[in-house]
């Protein structure tokens, strides 16, 4: 399988977030902001794996960022995200935010939030962790994603996680097939 849990090493997380292409640029951009790489970066990163395409979440607004990499804002889903090219790979910066869902496959309703409300709305734990783009390269794992990742299992976040979102379903296969993970049974 292509994932090797002897590999997950949150210590080497800074020499490895170091050999990302274009991380120095994005470093420089999100100088002074609260910024953090996410999901399934992290998640690659931890296992060893190569990654061209990065996510980052910041707690406010992500206009100064995009501005500094000169990427386009794009207003998606009445929430701001922005789309960068850079080295080959691309960035996808949104702001972090909190979701609710009026009713089971509605779009969700959106506000502002923090890291911990951020990674709390994604999919599965492995994808729910963070590291900051400033700083010590300290991982943020308040679901004990890390645990899962080798112990080889996909753990869905919530319980309604598949309501909310039919297509995690369809997510939590390819997961699985690629990373070579066991579906826990909740």
């Amino acid at each position: 399988s292509m994932s090797d849990v002897s590999n997950i090493d949150p210590a080497a997380l800074g020499e490895r977030l170091d050999a990302l292409p274009g991380l120095g640029e994005l470093r420089a951009a999100a100088a002074g902001l609260d910024a953090h790489l996410v999901g399934g970066a992290v998640r690659d990163l931890l296992l060893g794996l190569p990654r061209a395409d990065l996510d980052v979440v910041v707690v406010g607004e992500i206009e100064p960022l995009a501005a500094a990499l000169g990427g386009e804002v794009v207003e998606h889903e009445r929430f701001s995200t922005a789309k960068v090219r850079i080295d080959g790979g691309e960035i996808d910066i949104a702001r972090a935010r909190a979701e609710t869902y009026a009713h089971p496959g509605a779009l969700p309703d959106v506000r502002p939030a923090g890291l911990e409300e951020d990674l709390a709305r994604r999919d599965f734990t492995i994808n729910a962790m963070a590291v900051p783009l400033a700083g010590e390269p300290l991982l943020s794992d308040p679901h004990d994603g890390i645990i899962d990742l080798r112990a080889g299992e996909l753990r869905i976040l919530h319980d309604g996680s598949f309501i909310d979102d039919p297509t995690r379903a369809l997510r939590a296969a390819r997961y699985a097939a690629r990373l070579d993970l066991k579906l826990e049974h909740g």
